[in-house]
């Protein structure tokens, strides 16, 4: 930010051309494009707005570093149970209990308590303890409120000096980073409310009282914020402690992110990024306070595109429907999570690392001693993907997705890992970019072995759930493994049950219906057997498995082993 804020004050025109020249220098890459902030005629918000962040920053991350001086070394039973407890050899133990139990005869959750909640015994995150075999983190998590000082998660002198300084320094530098542009994003876009006259400052920032009009991080942060700040860290702090464990553990490498020749270093990429955000938080908290219509621009056939997917889910501008909303969601979300949204995702790893430990060791599959191959449905920008292929790079993949803006992103996002951080000593796979709805995918029955999802379900309505599930079912070889990755329900973290629904007022119609879907009984129904779980922070990631009976009925043989 200081750099975007030094060039500013440049002349603009001047500026564009050494930008196009120091930036193509100095990362060996073309330009941002010409949409980026620093082309852009608005320059005194911007100068504001660069400011503002910079400030924030500043002091997010002296408050980080306070914290790290002032919280207590985290306990030793919490270090055990992240670092040890996800062990490979500790999983591969696990696989053994599968704890199934007959089939319920509906996955809706009936009976409410007095808040409306289902009672706790029919939550998913309860029932989910019957029906899969649960990593360690389950219950790291659901024993966490990160509000709870004796819980500190927060990395000690030790981690920042020593063998992990890197891994530390990396990932609380993002946390402080996205931190502070999620500050940003609210008080600007609260400045910006007062400025025009839709509140009073005397009504949205009274301390201790809040209010309807003032977003509720915001008043939080101002009722208390040191209490805040922490728990936001202390979240963050355990996700990556978590995300550091399976990496020792042997489960994935460490983030090809983190290399400092990732474009994401250079100040160029940071503003226009940033800019991209702080222009869409604008937009988007403006159309959430407004319960603003979500039709897309888009008005086509449902045969086209289903009537729920032309809504612009969290108020971002044209929903799925448009490069620039491409460009600036992973900024988004990564600011809403304060960081800490690709270690959650890269939960997913965890399960493919143990399918392809057991493809390995057990010859499972359909075509057992070749190369596995994988799909990703609703690949999004393709940054999973992008993870994926770095830990197994000479695995054939497939991805997929319903919209063709975010589907070139994912292109262009892969392109950019195969030119820079790509093994040169290895042949990679082949890697394919399909556009395709869940609900109805143009494969061939069993033409994958391993079939990953993140972040789909909660935005689907229930027959798209159940449409999407058959689908994966139906191309999932025998014996692969079906990855869901998505947000928690309700069961997996207590403390957050109450207030958990409240997400779907951000522009998600089907998150209520989500979170009370027993997602074991939506895959018995469609001939997967719920399997392993794991949690990290707001994320759970469940897998399931296909029956290598289908292998064994078609052939007439039962060489292939007793069924999974």
């Amino acid at each position: 930010f200081p750099t975007g804020i030094a060039g500013l004050v440049v002349p603009r025109y001047s500026l564009s051309a050494r930008i196009d020249q120091t930036h193509t220098i100095i990362s060996g890459m073309a330009p941002p494009h010409a949409s980026g902030f620093l082309r852009r005629q608005r320059f005194a918000p911007l100068i504001l707005l660069a400011a503002v962040s910079a400030v924030c920053a500043a002091l997010c991350s002296l408050a980080t570093l306070v914290t790290f001086v002032a919280a207590p070394a985290p306990s030793r039973t919490l270090r055990k149970r992240i670092w040890h407890g996800t062990a490979r050899g500790a999983a591969t133990a696990t696989w053994e209990v599968t704890g199934l139990v007959p089939d319920p005869a509906s996955d809706v959750v009936g009976d409410v308590v007095g808040d409306g909640l289902p009672a706790s015994e029919q939550r998913p995150g309860f029932t989910d303890r019957e029906a899969f075999a649960e990593g360690p983190s389950v219950a790291f998590w659901q024993g966490l409120d990160p509000y709870a000082p004796e819980a500190s998660a927060l990395p000690t002198a030790t981690d920042v000096t020593g063998v992990d300084a890197q891994y530390w320094l990396y990932h609380m530098g993002r946390s402080s980073f996205f931190a502070a542009q999620a500050a940003t994003g609210v008080l600007v876009s609260e400045a910006a409310r007062q400025l025009a006259g839709l509140g009073s400052a005397a009504s949205s920032f009274t301390r201790g009282a809040p209010s309807e009009k003032s977003p509720s991080i915001l008043q939080a942060l101002m009722d208390n914020p040191t209490r805040e700040v922490q728990a936001r860290f202390e979240e963050s702090a355990a996700a990556f402690r978590q995300d550091l464990g399976y990496i020792k553990s042997g489960y994935f490498k460490q983030p090809f992110d983190m290399n400092p020749k990732h474009r994401q270093f250079s100040p160029f990429y940071i503003a226009d990024k940033a800019s991209r955000w702080l222009e869409e938080a604008l937009g988007t908290l403006k159309r959430s306070r407004e319960r603003a219509d979500t039709k897309t621009w888009v008005d086509a056939s449902s045969d086209i595109y289903p009537e729920y997917y032309q809504h612009t889910f969290h108020y971002q501008t044209d929903g799925w429907f448009s490069s620039k909303s491409a460009e600036v969601y992973e900024t988004s979300t990564e600011t809403l999570f304060f960081g800490r949204q690709d270690a959650m995702q890269r939960s997913t790893l965890v399960h493919i690392a143990r399918f392809l430990d057991r493809w390995r060791a057990e010859g499972i599959g359909a075509h057992a001693g070749l190369q596995p191959r994988l799909l990703e449905i609703a690949c999004g920008t393709g940054r999973v993907m992008t993870f994926i292929r770095d830990n197994w790079p000479t695995m054939d993949v497939t991805a997929s997705d319903l919209s063709p803006f975010y589907l070139e992103k994912a292109r262009e996002n892969n392109a950019y890992w195969e030119r820079r951080f790509a093994p040169k000593s290895e042949t990679l796979g082949r890697a394919s970019f399909v556009q395709a709805n869940s609900e109805s995918m143009p494969f061939e029955d069993g033409s994958f072995d391993i079939i990953a999802s993140v972040y789909l379900f909660h935005e689907l309505p229930p027959d798209a759930q159940d449409a999407t599930v058959a689908e994966a079912a139906r191309v999932l070889a025998p014996g692969g493994v079906f990855v869901l990755t998505d947000s928690n329900q309700l069961g997996d973290r207590n403390y957050s049950d109450k207030n958990m629904g409240k997400f779907g007022d951000f522009a998600e119609p089907y998150y209520r219906d989500y979170i009370r879907r027993d997602l074991a009984a939506l895959a018995r129904k469609h001939g997967l057997e719920p399997f392993e779980k794991e949690m990290s922070s707001s994320t759970k990631s469940l897998s399931f498995r296909k029956s290598t009976k289908v292998a064994n009925a078609a052939s007439g043989s039962n060489s292939t082993g007793a069924a999974i």
